[in-house]
């Protein structure tokens, strides 16, 4: 199985890094595909609607709106090992946090991009279990 996991961990990288960490992943869910697999579908479903509130409070120079849209995406993205995203998410909660808005559109475009690539890599992880 090592060997499974090492080969999935090259197939989700993007730009020659990971999105997400599938070995910790699988830890967190207890090694539990199926729970995984819903988990992941939630999170597709309802990611569209967390970007969205993140780019409308950026377009709206909403600071506690930022703060908060980018706190729930942070926290979100944190059950998935994605550590990239978080990082992306907590730059603009903090932005919020301190209202200093500036280069906020630039940070959504990145995380927006990071999100798109770890609901690939998630996706990509849940039907090669499904293949299995």
């Amino acid at each position: 199985m090592a060997t499974n996991t090492q080969s999935l961990s090259l197939d989700l990288k993007s730009s020659e890094r990971e999105v997400f960490d599938p070995v910790s992943l699988l830890e967190r869910v207890s090694g539990d595909r199926e729970l995984l697999r819903e988990l992941v579908e939630l999170f597709a479903q309802e990611c569209p609607a967390m970007l969205s509130d993140i780019e409308s409070a950026v377009k709206q120079g909403s600071s506690s709106s930022l703060q908060q849209a980018s706190h729930k995406m942070k926290g979100s993205v944190l059950q998935f090992s994605a550590a990239t995203a978080a990082t992306m998410a907590g730059a603009l909660e903090e932005m919020g946090k301190t209202g200093a808005l500036s280069g906020s559109a630039q940070e959504y475009l990145r995380l927006r991009a990071e999100i798109a690539s770890l609901v690939e890599g998630l996706k990509l992880m849940v039907s090669e279990d499904s293949a299995q």
